[in-house]
């Protein structure tokens, strides 16, 4: 991962994470998350924003499916070019967005005051949830 800080832009750091070969000697599919822990008593009120589309952000909250369990797939939205959320302490005016480069997975406080983005996931058998067949997409190198 390599961190800049702009000091021409106050308080914007770019992240960017770049990944290798997900290994699979033990024959187990794999996600490939990013998380950010919020520090200084963030409270998210498990609250959130996506956008829909890169049209206009999408408030999402957490454990609100009706009829399905909170799990965290239930908890998982499309981020095609942002996430963001807000510390909703009294007098903070912090918000923290995170803008992705192509379309992605996540989602904000599945673990206290942390925002978590997909970046890839390998299943080598089927999941039983919906197709029957593998996540298992391979590019030249493997």
């Amino acid at each position: 991962m390599k961190v800049r800080y702009s000091q021409a832009l106050n308080d914007l750091i770019e992240f960017d994470v770049e990944l290798s070969a997900i290994p699979l000697d033990d024959n187990e599919g794999k996600d490939v998350t990013v998380n950010w822990r919020l520090y200084d008593g963030f409270d998210t009120n498990q609250t959130f924003w996506t956008d829909s589309n890169g049209l206009e952000m999408q408030e999402r909250h957490l454990n609100v499916m009706p009829g399905k369990a909170t799990n965290i797939s239930a908890n998982y939205y499309p981020i095609t070019q942002a996430v963001a959320t807000r510390d909703v302490t009294l007098g903070s005016n912090k918000q923290v967005t995170i803008m992705v480069d192509r379309p992605r997975g996540g989602s904000v406080d599945l673990a206290k005051s942390t925002i978590e983005i997909m970046h890839h996931r390998r299943l080598l058998k089927s999941d039983q949830k919906g197709l029957d067949e593998a996540l298992n997409e391979q590019d030249d190198k493997g």
